[in-house]
């Protein structure tokens, strides 16, 4: 673990889990280089390359994902390849560690004798495409336990490791009044449309924020839906605010039952301090404890039951509150992740 003094970070936008996990290491006297892929494109594709290919797919002439340009240097792979290429010889890390992500260059890792480690974070369909891109790492984590499972039967080295949080950016609030009953926050699915509306049936009283609510709205009337929707974005502060701000935070899985892994809410919700209404994927059972660190439901007759209780004092919210914030605190930390990080190696 010593012997790591440089670690070269990628990932494909300026999210904040590399930033956070930069800061972890450089706390540790570990110096960081940040590779944002969805900063790093040629001029050439951004304003023509991909002008032809985008009216080529509108023709039909192409399908999605096709590049007319894929040989040419200058396409958005090749050129995003020779760029990550030339900052692992400049930068010259003891560490390359991707987080997927957008996933490339593995053509580029295999050529690189520096140790390597990859990090799945998102639900993925396409295990062919997770196993090509997995296959360059000497270890592969990932937030789902199936797909652990999954690559180390076929022969590639992979651990378990779920999201964490920053907790100096995710904490208690002290002697703020709590504005709405219910915070939802997250892109829109089916699934998170059904549990959403479900909420909307016990109270009116509810903050949304995320994107293509409004174009695909099912459920919910556009005059309910206005009531409750307050934009797309929560980020940093402002999302600890309205988490600190809100009676309960109301989490579902992007696709429901898609994915054993937990996303990032869980860990960012609890270390605010905050009463967690969730679903439950395979491997809530590994961090998190229903009515002991946030309150689980398995389906929509259970939520409402659940929601109705802990909006009307019928259950010891205070208690759980706190129980989740320690857990969280002491256990899923960007600290911890990067110890196990640095272990990973040995």
């Amino acid at each position: 673990m010593s012997n790591i003094q440089k670690v070269l970070i990628a990932y494909d936008d300026d999210y904040l889990i590399a930033f956070h996990l930069a800061k972890e290491l450089e706390l540790l006297s570990i110096k960081t280089n940040l590779f944002i892929t969805n900063k790093t494109e040629h001029g050439l594709n951004r304003y023509f390359f991909r002008k032809i290919n985008k009216l080529a797919r509108n023709l039909r002439l192409i399908s999605k994902g096709v590049d007319l340009f894929q040989r040419s240097s200058y396409s958005y792979v090749k050129y995003l390849e020779s760029q990550f290429e030339n900052r692992i010889k400049e930068f010259s890390p003891d560490l390359i560690f991707c987080i997927h992500g957008q996933r490339f260059g593995e053509d580029v890792l295999q050529r690189m004798v520096v140790p390597k480690i990859g990090w799945w974070v998102e639900p993925d369909p396409n295990k062919e495409a997770l196993v090509r891109f997995a296959k360059p790492f000497d270890v592969y984590l990932s937030y789902d336990s199936s797909v652990v499972k999954y690559l180390n039967s076929l022969g590639i080295h992979s651990k378990y490791q779920s999201h964490v949080a920053c907790t100096s950016q995710f904490y208690p609030i002290s002697n703020l009044e709590k504005e709405y009953d219910i915070l939802f926050y997250g892109n829109w699915s089916a699934w998170r449309e059904e549990v959403l509306y479900a909420a909307f049936q016990i109270s009116k009283n509810i903050a949304l924020y995320g994107n293509s609510w409004k174009k695909k709205q099912k459920l919910f009337s556009r005059t309910e839906l206005r009531s409750i929707y307050k934009g797309e974005q929560a980020i940093d502060s402002n999302l600890n605010y309205l988490i600190n701000k809100s009676k309960l935070v109301l989490n579902a899985q992007r696709l429901k039952g898609f994915s054993c892994g937990l996303d990032t809410r869980p860990f960012d919700v609890l270390a605010s301090g905050a009463l967690l209404v969730t679903d439950a994927p395979d491997d809530m059972k590994y961090h998190f404890a229903h009515k002991e660190d946030l309150l689980v439901y398995h389906g929509i007759s259970e939520l409402k039951v659940i929601l109705n209780m802990a909006l009307s004092d019928g259950i010891n919210v205070e208690v759980i509150r706190n129980c989740g914030m320690r857990k969280v605190v002491n256990e899923y930390t960007y600290k911890q992740l990067c110890r196990n990080i640095l272990s990973s190696i040995n």
